[in-house]
């Protein structure tokens, strides 16, 4: 399907285009939103509908607190690295103060990097007179919400924007060049990306379910009330009735794909017997159909969700995060040793309990992070974002989970975050199964030496370099 194809592509560029901003703004290039103002210009036009957006730096130089207006529509757009509250604060006071207002009812706020999970509306509306509204949840916008606004348009102009995106990518590979040559070496960059090492074989065979004998069973054993959608759900819910509860397989079109040889264990009570095929993984990894590679994603994560399970890490069903559990219940802290530049402690999961009343838990603090596959030159690798869940009971997001941690991210400091991130990817490269058939593995955070790249010649070092800065976050 193109459209699906379309989709697949704008997410993979568009996230190589975060990793690069997040790139430079590491190597404190904050103006790279200057390099990219007329890039965005044709993509906001087809998803706002703005046919006389313009640069206003080209109308007047410099033009104080915004970037990009459309004075027939009266909208305008700001195009920002940096995400924070006072960032915002300080765009919409210059926007008052120099009374844009009257030209422009709409301010949007577009930032490069993934904005904040929550804004202080409260913190802007002191700003505003009834001259002019400005809500957070609505003006405020990055990446992914231009995706989700692209998404409705029609394939044609799908089409023209994923083209546009491909362009920024260029534009920005170039620009974060620029700032790494100008750095002084040798710099050894470590990225968030973690090289994984492919199982050799998956397994597929043909489903064989009858969901209204699956329903009716689940009815009575399992508490089911009729919410199941998609295979996915009915899978489950029969294993379940098999007393099998397992995670590490993929369903798509009527079949049932594994790392595990399917006909030796729990999957085998799913399945249609006699149709198990083994596939070699190359054929997936190589394969020019988005699906197999897409079914070559989900493996990945459900294999891995499948050895977290294990360590008591949990994967949220419906966000697709993972998140550290007690080891036992009732434990009220977690720690874990791990080895970063030496051996060290790390918290993470921790019960809280309220000011007024400390015999009542006030939340459970997990630390979590995101786990997304993709093959980078001819190497697979594991992308980690760190952060943290906020949970009611262990398991449930907190009714205050935005709020803790909008407050818990403005403590954390760049080093906080790396070592985080460098954390999981330890627990991760420590968690190997020695009962697994399946030989997914993942190593260690991938570093680039600039040095070393300057010792290749030309050629090598063009393909080297093009490869570390599609890679790098």
């Amino acid at each position: 399907m193109r459209q699906l194809e379309i989709e697949n592509q704008l997410r993979d560029i568009v996230s190589r285009i975060i990793l690069q901003v997040e790139l430079a703004t590491g190597q404190g290039r904050t103006d790279i939103n200057l390099a990219l103002e007329d890039a965005f210009i044709p993509i906001l036009k087809s998803v706002y509908n703005l046919p006389n957006l313009i640069n206003l730096n080209r109308k007047q130089k410099n033009y104080p607190g915004i970037d990009l207006g459309d004075d027939h529509d009266r909208v305008c757009f700001q195009v920002t690295s940096t995400t924070s509250i006072d960032k915002v604060k300080k765009t919409v006071e210059q926007f008052m103060a120099r009374k844009y207002f009257n030209s422009f009812d709409e301010l949007f706020i577009l930032t490069l990097l993934p904005k904040q999970s929550s804004y202080s509306q409260s913190a802007i509306d002191k700003l505003l007179t009834a001259d002019f509204s400005f809500n957070c949840k609505k003006h405020i916008i990055d990446l992914k919400d231009l995706l989700g606004e692209i998404s409705g348009l029609r394939i044609a102009a799908q089409e023209r924007v994923l083209a546009e995106f491909k362009r920024i990518l260029g534009d920005v590979d170039a620009y974060v060049s620029y700032s790494a040559n100008a750095l002084p070496a040798p710099m050894a960059i470590t990225t968030n990306l973690q090289e994984i090492i492919l199982p050799d074989h998956v397994y597929v065979a043909e489903l064989d379910i009858d969901k209204k004998a699956v329903a009716a069973r689940a009815t009575d054993e399992l508490g089911y009330r009729g919410k199941a959608r998609g295979d996915r759900s009915f899978v489950r819910m029969a294993l379940l009735l098999n007393g099998m509860s397992i995670d590490s397989w993929v369903s798509y079109e009527g079949k049932l794909f594994s790392f595990h040889d399917i006909e030796y264990c729990g999957l085998s009570t799913v399945v249609v017997p006699g149709t198990v095929e083994r596939l070699e993984v190359a054929d997936l990894v190589e394969s020019r159909v988005t699906e197999n590679v897409n079914i070559l994603k989900q493996l990945l994560f459900a294999e891995t969700e499948e050895r977290l399970k294990k360590h008591h890490v949990s994967a949220h069903p419906k966000d697709r995060f993972f998140f550290f559990q007690p080891k036992a219940e009732g434990d009220a802290v977690r720690m874990e040793s791990w080895i970063g530049k030496q051996r060290a402690q790390r918290r993470v999961y921790e019960v809280k309990y309220q000011t007024k009343d400390p015999t009542k838990v006030a939340y459970h603090k997990h630390l979590s992070f995101t786990l997304t596959f993709s093959e980078i030159g001819d190497h697979w690798y594991a992308q980690i974002v760190p952060s943290w869940y906020y949970s009611y009971n262990g398991f449930k997001r907190s009714r205050w989970h935005e709020d803790l941690l909008a407050k818990q991210k403005r403590l954390d400091l760049n080093q906080t975050v790396r070592n985080a991130v460098r954390f999981a990817a330890y627990f991760l490269s420590n968690m190997e199964d020695q009962a697994s058939d399946v030989q997914l593995r993942f190593g260690s955070l991938v570093e680039f030496d600039m040095e070393e790249i300057g010792d290749l010649d030309e050629a090598e070092a063009a393909d080297e370099k093009e490869e570390i800065e599609g890679a790098v976050a």
